[in-house]
């Protein structure tokens, strides 16, 4: 019994236990946590991990904001610390969601020609029912012919799609998701 209640137990902690993600079709499970400063949760598809991704969600959870100006400065915040590390934000603006409930929604984009690949992040700052959170969908655009072209049309055709998954996603009770860095 002992054994059994251990396993799980690390299962857990690895987030092998943690319920999977599902985003535009796709299945998402627990990749890593780390509280470095923020709670922050990261979730691979398929056979990827953290450090081979081709497409990543990531959940933040921000205690320190709880009301519609501290999300405001919080996107503000996380917009300039972009810009500052050499993203190019595409799209930024607040939003209402079905309930009326306002959120921000970011789209930022970061250029690593060395790896002929654009980073995409559409993110969303929204009020959970404690806490603020961002979620960080985030997609890696490589062509080693021209990842430019293949970068505008990845935002041509998917922007709109991507936004409203953004918009009606169901994130989990982020109090609920393990809490042990692996």
């Amino acid at each position: 019994m002992k054994k059994i209640i251990l396993l799980s137990t690390l299962l857990v902690a690895c987030g092998k236990g943690s319920p999977p993600l599902t985003f535009l079709s796709k299945s998402y499970t627990l990749g890593s946590f780390n509280q470095k400063k923020n709670p922050t949760w990261e979730y691979v598809s398929g056979g990827e991990t953290v450090e081979n991704w081709t497409t990543l969600i990531t959940l933040i959870d921000r205690p320190d904001a709880h009301t519609p100006p501290d999300l405001d400065r919080l996107a503000e915040g996380v917009m300039q610390t972009y810009k500052s590390n050499g993203g190019r934000i595409l799209l930024a603006k607040t939003m209402k969601d079905k309930a009326g409930a306002p959120f921000n929604y970011m789209v930022a984009a970061f250029e690593e020609p060395a790896k002929q690949r654009f980073e995409l992040n559409f993110v969303k700052f929204g009020l959970g029912p404690k806490n603020a959170y961002i979620m960080v969908y985030g997609a890696r655009i490589t062509d080693p012919k021209d990842y430019t072209a293949k970068g505008k049309d990845f935002l041509n055709q998917h922007s709109t799609e991507i936004g409203r998954a953004m918009d009606n996603a169901v994130l989990p009770d982020l109090s609920t998701l393990p809490r042990k860095e692996f």
